[in-house]
């Protein structure tokens, strides 16, 4: 199984396989990177070549776009590992290709929203009929900024981490310090390139050297917000009105009023 830390230097589609059969991996990898030439995004794939690799990979969050899943496998089998992945609602937008050589399994799938059923042995045009359509899609989502993750770059590789798990990002002169649920991360970079990759419905920059993630704020007050963990991060004058203002909006939309 490959490690899910990614190297790109341009935004890429990541389409993972999962099969225990070794051919056909190599057969489904051989026919997604056919396609490269129709996209200017770069295609990455990813082999796993058991249900149980494959869920314990996306159990912490899936930076996948598409999945091709084998159903019967030793051990889980694809159906489970489907439900693995659907367990998250993080992963709802994550299209789910099952490939088999059998077809009775249709209301078994229902539950896990496959997004297409592609018959074993596996017809190249049967196949790319499939898989085009569905990297079109996955390309339209992340323009449309459906894309849950933020690139970290780290000494060449690069670390996808779930916008949800992130507190807040603080500067330090040409390094950025990222604060998780349970790390923090330092890379180089700034905050004014980092801002343009999150999600300004859930982000908001408070201050020269912070952007704040509006799911943990606890409090705003005047010239600071508390997080809900207790952390206490400085508010800027010129941010301070623009602050409160998104903030209100947010819980708004939350709450739906």
């Amino acid at each position: 199984m490959r490690p899910i830390i990614v190297e790109r230097s341009v935004e890429m589609i990541h389409i993972a396989i999962c099969d225990d059969d070794l051919k056909v991996t190599q057969q489904i990898e051989m026919l997604i990177m056919d396609t490269q030439h129709n996209f200017a995004e770069q295609i990455e794939v990813y082999i796993f070549y058991s249900g149980e690799s494959f869920s314990n990979a996306v159990r912490s969050g899936c930076p996948f776009d598409i999945i091709c899943m084998d159903i019967e496998m030793t051990g889980m089998d694809g159906i489970t590992a489907g439900h693995t992945l659907r367990a998250n609602d993080e992963n709802d937008a994550v299209q789910l290709i099952y490939i088999s050589s059998h077809e009775e399994y249709h209301l078994q799938l229902f539950d896990v929203q496959p997004s297409g059923f592609i018959k074993k042995p596996i017809d190249t045009d049967n196949f790319n009929n499939k898989l085009i359509p569905s990297i079109h899609k996955a390309i339209r989502k992340r323009q449309q900024g459906t894309i849950n993750f933020l690139p970290v770059h780290q000494k060449g590789k690069e670390v996808l981490v779930p916008f949800r798990d992130i507190m807040y990002l603080e500067s330090n002169i040409r390094q950025v310090i990222l604060n998780t649920r349970v790390d923090r991360i330092e890379y180089y970079g700034t905050l004014n390139e980092e801002e343009k990759k999150l999600p300004i419905r859930e982000f908001i920059r408070i201050h020269q050297s912070y952007i704040v993630n509006f799911y943990f704020i606890k409090e705003i007050l005047s010239r600071k917000i508390i997080l809900t963990t207790g952390i206490e991060l400085p508010i800027s004058e010129k941010n301070s009105s623009s602050v409160r203002k998104h903030y209100l909006k947010f819980r708004g939309d939350l709450i739906g009023t």
